[in-house]
């Protein structure tokens, strides 16, 4: 069985266990969904934004989802230095919170951090307004088929003038100790009028088998709202991912986001920024580290939908052995976002002959007073500044490992949270 005839076959057994219940919005919204991949599939190389990534890997194999979980994801989790950091926690081991592995310190009770199946209950009038309204599925198979069997995910709401004290992480951990695994978290991230917030997702996985996880999530950015968003992939080999995160702004917001990809068979993520006020601030960032036969694929967007705006991308990418990545980063202008500050730009060093990279940065303008430019660089370790370092007697290992880490370090010196600076530092210098 491929994993067309599982999914077909989950949303049988999924139907059947709702077909005594009460229509909602929700449950039809799910049906609508189901309808939507099975018209669309899985994309393919065919298509122009899935040219140089091939689900074939994904595709061919039979997955099971709610696979039973093992002690080690939880013995993982306890090695972790990430986990013992004081955050507001998360946990969803194969796409099931944790209660038991979560915690929440934050004091203020009109914070809501929650699961999504718990506020889908609770919360419903906060839910009903924002999912899935921003993350559509009319065109993308893969968010239809997360919103068609999502598994359950991270909810949070932030109301007006609140300051989350405490950073919220979000953990996914796939156990494929048993058997393949497939997993689905849904994320919403409310965030109100002058509120602010720190998230970071982690995800990661234990086991042998192969696991896939399909990622949605909607992020909303009320008025004066600020967020940082920290996104980490260090998962191991026979792992793959689909990503996506949408952010819907409003006027006078302050996004900073960083994805750093550490580690995964194959990752492809798909951000998308969309400006629907004036004088919105935009920051992405993210470092991916290749190696074997990995694959990583970012694909972004920024729509500048109203006038000045400002929003900076740089994307830095390290490749070892026979690994590929891509970066499609599209720079959207619309018609009326006169006064738009633009810039984009793609850094790769090849540290193998037979490592491959596909960048190709975008820039549509149909507004005529704007500042917007962009750019990619491919390239080598500089071997000036190699003989320089070999001349004062480092080893060439330890002058290779001081340049990497030096152009690394751009990426994570721009997190603001210190102690996880720290973590991060160490972990993408074991990559390198």
């Amino acid at each position: 069985m491929n994993l067309l005839e599982n999914i077909k076959q989950e949303f049988q057994s999924f139907e059947h266990s709702i077909e005594n219940e009460k229509e909602t919005s929700f449950l039809k919204m799910r049906k609508d969904a189901f309808d939507a991949f099975q018209h669309l599939g899985f994309p393919t190389t065919k298509n122009e934004e899935w040219k140089y990534t091939s689900l074939k890997p994904i595709t061919d194999k039979h997955f099971e989802r709610n696979q039973q979980t093992s002690s080690k994801a939880k013995f993982f989790l306890s090695q972790n230095e990430i986990y013992h950091l004081p955050f507001n926690k998360l946990v969803f081991v194969n796409g099931l919170f944790d209660d038991s592995l979560s915690s929440i310190i934050e004091k203020d009770s009109t914070v809501f951090i929650t699961n999504i199946l718990s506020a889908q209950k609770n919360h419903s009038s906060i839910f009903g307004k924002h999912f899935g309204k921003y993350a559509k599925v009319e065109n993308d198979a893969m968010n239809a088929l997360n919103t068609a069997l999502l598994n359950d995910g991270a909810f949070v709401y932030v109301p007006e003038n609140k300051l989350v004290e405490h950073p919220i992480l979000i953990v996914n951990i796939s156990d494929a100790s048993e058997a393949n695994t497939l997993v689905q978290p849904r994320n919403l991230i409310v965030i109100e009028k002058n509120a602010s917030v720190k998230l970071v997702e982690t995800y990661f996985s234990a086991g042998t088998n192969a696991t896939f996880t399909n990622v949605v999530t909607e992020i909303f950015a009320s008025e004066n709202s600020n967020i940082e968003h920290y996104k980490i992939q260090n998962q191991t080999e026979e792992s793959y991912q689909n990503n996506y995160t949408q952010f819907f702004q409003e006027a006078n917001t302050n996004i900073n986001h960083i994805t750093l990809t550490l580690d995964g068979t194959l990752v492809r993520n798909n951000l998308h920024f969309y400006m629907n006020g004036e004088n919105c601030n935009s920051l992405l960032y993210g470092l991916y580290v290749t190696a074997n036969k990995n694959h990583v694929d970012n694909h972004t967007r920024v729509d500048h939908a109203k006038p000045n705006c400002y929003s900076n991308e740089l994307y830095k990418g390290i490749l070892k052995d026979k690994s590929t990545a891509v970066f499609n980063g599209k720079i959207m202008v619309h018609l009326d976002a006169q006064k738009t500050n633009a810039y984009q730009r793609n850094q790769n060093i090849l540290l193998s002959d037979e490592a491959t990279i596909n960048t190709k940065p975008q820039l549509e303008i149909f507004a005529d007073d704007v500042k917007c430019t962009h750019g990619a660089t491919v390239g080598q370790l500089n071997q000036e500044a190699m003989f320089y370092l070999r001349s004062r007697g480092i080893p060439e290992d330890e002058a290779r490992k001081l340049l990497l880490n030096a152009f690394a370090d751009e990426i994570a010196e721009l997190i603001k949270i210190p102690e996880l600076i720290k973590i991060l530092e160490y972990e993408i210098s074991k990559k390198l």
